[in-house]
Formats: structure tokens, C-alpha cells, sequence
């Protein structure tokens, strides 16, 4: 229930805007971890599969590229946390970011942007990674390619999205505490399916 509170307050924030505000849409997509080596064995690399809601204003329109700032809610997502091939617990994602975006509207929209996260991760049930949360906050790089349907009011956009974590924890091992674990095994790669209208 909270979750759905806090999408639809992100949502009617983003409607209030000024007439100037850009667009508003729905991410769906799937996040991929990197497996980490850890006492001789390893955790399996997280995948989650989630959705997120995103709004954009538009500070510079050049007609053929327009140049916007961004707001993403991303509501938690939970994978099963895999230690040597067993189910130890869950682990668990949630972000809220900001960031600035470039489009350029030819036949093919192509999209270009960059995002600063805030991360929450959660481990539940795992006495190897202990439960408990850590804040991760760091950039993203996202690119992207789709279309547009131009109409008087408002206009229909589809794009496939691709991110790139710019940071990243090291590997862990035996003196590595949680909050280490728990960073190590966040996303560093996101593809999603991003659609929603520009008005």
C-alpha cells in the first residue's frame, strides 16, 4: 500500500507542473547484477525485474533535440539472494533519482542521459550478508532508441532503454562488512522498456 501512496503523490507532482513540463511515463524493466566471489563460493548476481515512473521538463526545446531534467521513482523490486547454488534470503532494491536528458527527434528518437540514484538495499533472511540497509548513491549513463507519434496535444513515445551503473563496489571478502556485501551485489546494468506521453 505505501508503495502505491508514493507512486501516486511522484505522480501528481509531475501533473502540477507548469504547462511547460515535458512528458511523464512508465519504465518496465530488468536489472542485472555481477556474480561475487566470497569464502570460496560466490553469490548469484542479482536480476530483478521491476517498474518505475518518470517525469521530465523541458529547459531547452530546439525543435529537432530538446534538453530536459528528469525525476525517476523506482519502487523496491526482491530477487532470491543466492549463495553456491542455495536460497539464502532476499535481496532488495529500491531508487529515486535525478538527472538531465538530451532527445533528438529525427524518424528514429535517440536519447542520451545521465542520473544521479539514490539506492536503498535491502537483505532479508541472510546471515551471510546480515539483514539490514544500505544507501548507495551514484551516477548512471543511459542511452536510448524509439519513436514518437507528433499530434496537437499531446504525443504517444516508446523507447528500449539501456543504463550503466559509473560506479561500482569492489570485490568482497571475508573482512567485507554488510553495508560492502550488500553495495557489491547492487544492479550495474538496467534494460528497460521506457513509453509514455509528451505534452
Amino acid at each position: 500500500m505505501q508503495k502505491l501512496i508514493r507512486v501516486a503523490v511522484v505522480a501528481v507532482g509531475l501533473t502540477a507542473l507548469p504547462a511547460r513540463a515535458s512528458e511523464l511515463g512508465l519504465l518496465v524493466d530488468k536489472q542485472v547484477g555481477v556474480a561475487q566471489a566470497f569464502t570460496g563460493a560466490k553469490f548469484d548476481a542479482s536480476r530483478p525485474n521491476g517498474y518505475g515512473i518518470r517525469g521530465a521538463y523541458t529547459v531547452l526545446d530546439l525543435k529537432v533535440a530538446e534538453v530536459g531534467l528528469t525525476a525517476t521513482y523506482h519502487p523496491e523490486t526482491k530477487t532470491d539472494l543466492i549463495y553456491n547454488g542455495s536460497n539464502v534470503g532476499k535481496f532488495n532494491d529500491e531508487y529515486m533519482s535525478v538527472g538531465a536528458q538530451v532527445d533528438w527527434k529525427f524518424l528514429v528518437n535517440l536519447h542520451a542521459g545521465v542520473d544521479f540514484r539514490r539506492e536503498k538495499l535491502t537483505t532479508e533472511g541472510s546471515s551471510l550478508a546480515g539483514a539490514g540497509r544500505t544507501t548507495y548513491t551514484r551516477p548512471w549513463i543511459n542511452a536510448g532508441l524509439g519513436f514518437s507519434l507528433p499530434t496537437p496535444v499531446v504525443s504517444p513515445f516508446v523507447r528500449l532503454e539501456l543504463a550503466m551503473a559509473t560506479t561500482k563496489q569492489g570485490s568482497i571478502n571475508t573482512g567485507s562488512s554488510p553495508d560492502d556485501i550488500r553495495k557489491a551485489l547492487a544492479p550495474e546494468y538496467q534494460i528497460g522498456l521506457y513509453g509514455g506521453i509528451r505534452f
